[in-house]
């Protein structure tokens, strides 16, 4: 039978072997970007006789399988970062709970305080490097987007947390914060922040799947082609950048928001964009018995669901949960779907 197994570090101390008696619950939750990757541990509390965790203690925690279950990888789930806050939680039903909370991001530290700093003709990875070397990170930059040049780049009051977020969505990229390292890979690459390749995740019904529920093609998200706006000063007049989305049977385009006066912007925002759009054509998720191989941007293939729904799909979040009553439990968000997601030929 199948074994999950979990070690927790507090600090450097493991206190796995002090928590297995009280321990509720153990989630890692592994976001794709925008926001940080958690970790919640859930507790007894009876008798409160655990002493209340401190913000800013760090955390280390890891999830796998002693002998994996059919279909799962035979890797580990792990995570690295710093406690945010502990909650307590009681009632005459539910009894007494302890919830501790970690983020991937160092929320007490430098990443969050705002700034306002310009750069001329840098590229993006020198600007990077160095706006989060001011912020304690130490920031890896994918080579496709390390070399685009700009004549001006500004941290405008924002802290550089924000603006990862921000620069991120404006050149197609993914950021990731994990205090003392932060990341940017192409969006939609496959591809770990680390900047290796993912593994595909198989979701079979009847092997590994739990449940599932997705809708596969969404309207609002179809789009013909994303175009910005751009103002073209040697001619004085406005033009627009455009890039195609591919999205069958679509009219309407995509408009950003905002207007560029450098065509290099322009181009980028499109491409951003377009990306986006591809990725919000469907979404749903899928619940599978724990596997390693689910984290965010991976891919991920459903079969024996039903024609139009089996395909594959990119994983925007993965959240692997560990509990009491249920063992180990991967639950992944899911969007852009491929192949022959969307379509049934009957």
């Amino acid at each position: 039978m199948s074994q999950a197994a979990y070690t927790i570090t507090v600090n450097g101390t493991d206190v796995s072997n002090a928590f297995s008696p009280r321990l509720i619950s153990l989630e890692i939750g592994d976001s794709d970007g925008g926001k940080t990757d958690t970790c919640t541990i859930t507790l007894d509390d009876a008798g409160g006789l655990i002493a209340l965790p401190q913000p800013g203690a760090t955390i280390e925690a890891m999830l796998w399988w002693q002998d994996p279950p059919p279909g799962a990888s035979s890797g580990a789930v792990q995570f690295s970062g710093v406690t945010d806050e502990p909650r307590a939680h009681g009632s005459r039903h539910a009894g007494r709970l302890l919830t501790i909370t970690a983020h991937s991001a160092d929320l007490k530290g430098k990443g969050k305080q705002k700034r306002s700093k310009h750069y001329d003709q840098k590229t993006f990875g020198d600007v990077a490097k160095d706006l989060g070397q001011t912020a304690g990170y130490t920031v890896t930059v994918d080579s496709s987007l390390a070399s685009i040049q700009r004549d001006y780049w500004v941290c405008a009051h924002e802290s550089f947390l924000s603006w990862g977020r921000r620069i991120a969505g404006e050149l197609g990229a993914t950021f990731k914060a994990a205090w003392p390292k932060a990341a940017f890979v192409p969006r939609n690459s496959g591809a770990a922040t680390s900047g290796a390749a993912l593994a595909t995740v198989a979701a079979t019904v009847g092997v590994n799947v739990i449940a599932w529920d997705m809708a596969p093609l969404l309207s609002r998200g179809l789009y013909r082609n994303a175009k910005a706006r751009v103002y073209d000063r040697t001619q004085a007049k406005w033009s627009s950048v455009s890039e195609g989305v591919g999205a069958s049977g679509a009219e309407a385009d995509h408009h950003d928001a905002f207007k560029y006066a450098d065509p290099g912007r322009a181009t980028n925002r499109a491409t951003s964009n377009a990306a986006d759009c591809q990725r919000q054509q469907g979404s749903g998720h899928v619940e599978i018995d724990g596997d390693a191989a689910a984290q965010a941007q991976a891919r991920l293939t459903l079969s024996g669901a039903r024609p139009g729904i089996d395909g594959t799909y990119t994983i925007k979040v993965a959240r692997h949960c560990f509990s009491r009553h249920s063992g180990w439990v991967t639950t992944c968000e899911v969007e852009q779907p491929s192949g022959a997601a969307g379509t049934d030929s009957r």
